[in-house]
Protein backbone atom coordinates (compact mmCIF):
# COMPACT_ATOMS: atom_id res chain seq x y z
CA UNK A 1 0.00 0.00 0.00
CA UNK A 2 0.96 3.31 -1.23
CA UNK A 3 2.30 5.94 1.77
CA UNK A 4 1.46 9.51 2.05
CA UNK A 5 3.71 11.84 4.10
CA UNK A 6 2.82 15.73 5.21
CA UNK A 7 6.40 17.45 4.27
CA UNK A 8 6.89 20.86 5.35
CA UNK A 9 9.65 22.99 3.95
CA UNK A 10 10.55 26.38 1.50
CA UNK A 11 7.09 27.42 3.06
CA UNK A 12 5.31 24.75 1.24
CA UNK A 13 3.33 22.11 2.82
CA UNK A 14 1.86 19.33 1.08
CA UNK A 15 1.79 15.46 0.92
CA UNK A 16 4.24 13.43 -0.68
CA UNK A 17 4.59 9.24 -1.97
CA UNK A 18 7.38 7.72 -3.13
CA UNK A 19 7.27 4.72 -5.19
CA UNK A 20 10.32 2.37 -5.57
CA UNK A 21 9.30 0.59 -9.37
CA UNK A 22 10.63 -2.04 -12.11
CA UNK A 23 13.76 -3.31 -11.81
CA UNK A 24 16.32 -0.48 -12.25
CA UNK A 25 15.50 0.62 -8.63
CA UNK A 26 13.46 3.38 -10.56
CA UNK A 27 11.64 6.06 -8.01
CA UNK A 28 8.22 7.48 -9.40
CA UNK A 29 6.76 10.44 -6.92
CA UNK A 30 3.31 12.10 -6.21
CA UNK A 31 2.74 15.28 -4.99
CA UNK A 32 -0.40 17.01 -3.69
CA UNK A 33 -2.03 18.89 -1.55
CA UNK A 34 -3.65 17.32 1.30
CA UNK A 35 -6.99 19.98 1.32
CA UNK A 36 -8.15 19.76 -2.06
CA UNK A 37 -6.40 16.16 -3.28
CA UNK A 38 -5.27 18.18 -5.89
CA UNK A 39 -1.28 16.67 -7.35
CA UNK A 40 1.35 15.56 -9.98
CA UNK A 41 2.95 12.48 -10.58
CA UNK A 42 6.73 12.80 -11.71
CA UNK A 43 7.73 10.13 -14.31
CA UNK A 44 6.07 6.72 -15.28
CA UNK A 45 8.25 3.99 -16.14
CA UNK A 46 6.94 0.92 -14.61
CA UNK A 47 3.82 -0.52 -13.12
CA UNK A 48 1.08 1.43 -13.85
CA UNK A 49 -1.25 -0.33 -12.25
CA UNK A 50 1.10 0.56 -8.50
CA UNK A 51 0.97 3.87 -9.38
CA UNK A 52 -2.91 4.11 -10.29
CA UNK A 53 -3.33 3.03 -7.23
CA UNK A 54 -1.66 5.13 -4.90
CA UNK A 55 -3.08 8.20 -6.78
CA UNK A 56 -6.66 6.59 -6.91
CA UNK A 57 -8.19 9.65 -4.26
CA UNK A 58 -6.24 12.37 -5.78
CA UNK A 59 -6.63 14.51 -8.28
CA UNK A 60 -3.85 14.30 -10.91
CA UNK A 61 -3.18 17.22 -12.89
CA UNK A 62 -0.69 16.09 -15.27
CA UNK A 63 1.69 13.30 -14.99
CA UNK A 64 5.77 15.16 -15.40
CA UNK A 65 8.38 13.37 -17.09
CA UNK A 66 11.98 14.29 -16.11
CA UNK A 67 13.20 13.30 -19.71
CA UNK A 68 12.96 11.12 -21.90
CA UNK A 69 15.23 7.82 -21.37
CA UNK A 70 12.20 5.16 -21.56
CA UNK A 71 12.41 3.55 -17.98
CA UNK A 72 11.10 6.85 -17.14
CA UNK A 73 7.77 6.86 -19.59
CA UNK A 74 7.51 3.16 -20.92
CA UNK A 75 4.45 2.81 -19.32
CA UNK A 76 3.07 6.05 -19.78
CA UNK A 77 0.50 5.65 -21.79
CA UNK A 78 -1.25 2.89 -19.78
CA UNK A 79 -0.80 5.20 -16.69
CA UNK A 80 -2.44 7.85 -18.71
CA UNK A 81 -5.38 5.67 -20.01
CA UNK A 82 -5.99 4.77 -15.98
CA UNK A 83 -6.03 8.07 -14.46
CA UNK A 84 -6.96 9.90 -16.82
CA UNK A 85 -4.39 12.64 -16.89
CA UNK A 86 -2.40 14.34 -19.26
CA UNK A 87 1.60 14.08 -19.96
CA UNK A 88 4.19 16.84 -20.28
CA UNK A 89 8.20 17.04 -20.94
CA UNK A 90 10.51 19.34 -21.55
CA UNK A 91 10.77 20.06 -25.62
CA UNK A 92 13.89 19.26 -26.16
CA UNK A 93 13.00 15.50 -25.41
CA UNK A 94 9.21 15.11 -26.97
CA UNK A 95 10.30 12.95 -29.72
CA UNK A 96 11.73 10.28 -27.30
CA UNK A 97 8.06 9.66 -26.02
CA UNK A 98 6.48 6.68 -27.56
CA UNK A 99 3.01 9.39 -28.38
CA UNK A 100 2.81 12.78 -28.42
CA UNK A 101 3.00 14.85 -25.12
CA UNK A 102 -0.31 17.19 -24.39
CA UNK A 103 2.01 19.90 -23.54
CA UNK A 104 5.77 20.32 -22.79
CA UNK A 105 7.19 22.05 -20.10
CA UNK A 106 9.40 25.13 -19.95
CA UNK A 107 11.88 25.80 -17.85
CA UNK A 108 11.05 28.38 -14.51
CA UNK A 109 7.19 27.11 -15.31
CA UNK A 110 5.25 27.35 -12.46
CA UNK A 111 2.92 24.23 -11.43
CA UNK A 112 0.06 24.74 -9.17
CA UNK A 113 -1.79 22.09 -7.06
CA UNK A 114 -4.04 23.63 -4.42
CA UNK A 115 -2.01 26.49 -2.59
CA UNK A 116 1.04 24.87 -3.76
CA UNK A 117 3.24 25.89 -6.93
CA UNK A 118 6.46 23.39 -8.16
CA UNK A 119 9.00 25.07 -10.08
CA UNK A 120 10.37 23.24 -13.50
CA UNK A 121 14.01 23.59 -13.96
CA UNK A 122 15.57 22.79 -17.09
CA UNK A 123 18.72 20.90 -16.72
CA UNK A 124 19.71 19.51 -20.09
CA UNK A 125 22.79 17.40 -20.37
CA UNK A 126 21.85 13.88 -19.42
CA UNK A 127 19.40 14.42 -22.51
CA UNK A 128 18.39 17.84 -24.47
CA UNK A 129 15.25 18.55 -22.28
CA UNK A 130 15.90 17.08 -18.70
CA UNK A 131 13.91 18.74 -16.13
CA UNK A 132 13.79 18.82 -12.33
CA UNK A 133 11.00 19.89 -10.61
CA UNK A 134 11.02 22.17 -7.24
CA UNK A 135 8.96 21.85 -4.90
CA UNK A 136 9.61 23.76 -1.20
CA UNK A 137 12.90 22.42 0.10
CA UNK A 138 12.43 19.52 -1.94
CA UNK A 139 13.72 18.71 -5.55
CA UNK A 140 12.69 15.64 -8.15
CA UNK A 141 16.32 15.72 -9.63
CA UNK A 142 15.50 13.27 -12.31
CA UNK A 143 18.84 11.51 -13.59
CA UNK A 144 20.49 15.30 -13.54
CA UNK A 145 21.74 14.72 -9.95
CA UNK A 146 22.20 11.58 -7.64
CA UNK A 147 24.46 10.71 -4.41
CA UNK A 148 27.82 11.20 -5.32
CA UNK A 149 27.39 12.72 -8.88
CA UNK A 150 25.21 13.67 -11.94
CA UNK A 151 23.36 11.41 -14.38
CA UNK A 152 25.26 9.75 -16.78
CA UNK A 153 26.51 11.80 -20.33
CA UNK A 154 28.38 8.85 -21.92
CA UNK A 155 25.11 8.37 -24.22
CA UNK A 156 24.14 9.34 -27.44
CA UNK A 157 21.29 12.09 -25.48
CA UNK A 158 23.95 12.96 -22.95
CA UNK A 159 27.08 16.42 -22.50
CA UNK A 160 29.05 16.40 -20.08
CA UNK A 161 29.89 19.89 -19.91
CA UNK A 162 26.55 21.07 -20.39
CA UNK A 163 25.13 18.88 -17.30
CA UNK A 164 28.52 20.94 -15.42
CA UNK A 165 26.51 24.07 -16.08
CA UNK A 166 23.25 22.63 -15.51
CA UNK A 167 24.36 21.87 -11.73
CA UNK A 168 26.90 25.06 -11.10
CA UNK A 169 24.22 27.54 -12.63
CA UNK A 170 20.61 25.79 -12.10
CA UNK A 171 20.76 23.19 -9.27
CA UNK A 172 24.02 24.43 -7.15
CA UNK A 173 22.19 27.99 -6.36
CA UNK A 174 19.57 26.36 -4.57
CA UNK A 175 20.01 26.43 -0.38
CA UNK A 176 22.24 23.46 0.78
CA UNK A 177 19.02 22.10 2.80
CA UNK A 178 16.97 21.60 -0.37
CA UNK A 179 16.35 17.81 -0.36
CA UNK A 180 16.71 15.62 -3.63
CA UNK A 181 14.96 12.97 -4.23
CA UNK A 182 16.53 11.28 -7.83
CA UNK A 183 14.88 9.16 -10.25
CA UNK A 184 16.32 5.74 -8.93
CA UNK A 185 17.41 4.97 -5.31
CA UNK A 186 17.86 6.98 -2.36
CA UNK A 187 18.19 10.84 -1.69
CA UNK A 188 20.67 13.15 -0.64
CA UNK A 189 20.89 17.40 -0.49
CA UNK A 190 22.11 20.27 -2.34
CA UNK A 191 24.78 20.69 0.47
CA UNK A 192 26.36 17.60 0.45
CA UNK A 193 26.70 17.40 -3.00
CA UNK A 194 28.14 21.03 -3.82
CA UNK A 195 31.20 20.73 -2.58
CA UNK A 196 32.53 17.89 -4.83
CA UNK A 197 31.55 19.12 -8.27
CA UNK A 198 35.12 20.08 -8.74
CA UNK A 199 35.76 16.24 -8.21
CA UNK A 200 33.13 15.22 -10.53
CA UNK A 201 34.83 17.91 -13.42
CA UNK A 202 38.11 16.77 -12.39
CA UNK A 203 37.65 12.66 -13.35
CA UNK A 204 35.40 13.53 -16.17
CA UNK A 205 32.07 11.31 -15.34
Amino acid sequence: MAEWQRVRGGGAEFELCALPVGTFENVVYAVRDPDTREGYVIDAGWEPDTIAEAVKDTQVKGILITHGHHDHHDELDALKARIKAPAGIGEGDRQMLKSPPEFTIADGQELRFGPVTMRAIHTPGHTPGSTCFLVGNLLFSGDTLFPGGPGNTKTSTGDFPTIVKSLRDKLFTLPDDTVVHPGHGTGTTIGQEKPHLDEWIARGW
